[in-house]
């Protein structure tokens, strides 16, 4: 029993943990930026990998030990013994799986940079803070892109920034901060002003 629910905690703990990156991606940057989910687990994500390997560490310790018992040395109790391992590592396997997710998913990404090239557009730096990993990026991105107006946005995960050329007569922000919104992060114009 101990071993089963070592299993079961160690798995749902890591899919919990990538879930800032899933969610949007398994329900669509609006439905799941409406419910606001990504940019609010994504601060517990250390704490619930620190977790998944507690969990996991107990998984593969009930797998491993021995009995202390002689009636579990029986070539059954071996061969169930040696299916908990399998099993263990099959879990294991998919906790690291679903904890790397959000780098593996920024891996097809290639960055975009933003920047005002003629007269008849200016640039619109906003700050968002919630965003702390490259696959999050993605939805931002598109949902600025399909904002009128914009003519390209690019994101910033390190500085935690989003740069976006608009057309010159672009002049109401708060369709971009709405459409950040739009991808589950909030957004502030970076030093209050459009740049």
């Amino acid at each position: 029993m101990k071993t089963i629910l070592s299993y079961v905690s160690g798995i749902l703990v890591a899919v919990f943990a990538s879930a800032c990156c899933w969610i949007p991606a398994l329900l669509g940057a609006g439905a799941a930026g409406s419910l606001g989910i990504s940019s609010r687990i994504a601060p517990f994500r250390p704490y619930l990998l620190i977790l998944t390997a507690v969990f996991l560490a107990g998984g593969f310790y009930f797998a491993y030990r021995k009995s202390r018992e002689e009636c579990c040395q029986t070539p059954e109790a071996l061969k169930k013994r040696k299916l908990n391992i399998g099993v263990m590592w099959v879990i294991a396997a998919l906790s690291v799986a679903a904890a790397a997710y959000p780098n593996l998913a920024a891996l097809g990404q290639t960055p975009q940079v933003a920047s005002a090239a003629s007269t008849n557009e200016r640039t619109v730096v906003l700050h968002v803070p919630g965003i702390d990993c490259a696959a999050c990026a993605g939805p931002i991105r598109e949902a600025l892109a399909k904002t009128s107006g914009v003519k390209s946005a690019s994101v910033d995960v390190d500085k935690k920034s989003a740069t976006v050329v608009v057309n010159a007569s672009f002049h109401d922000t708060q369709h971009l901060l709405d459409a950040v919104k739009s991808a589950g992060f909030d957004a502030t114009e970076e030093n209050g002003h459009a740049r």
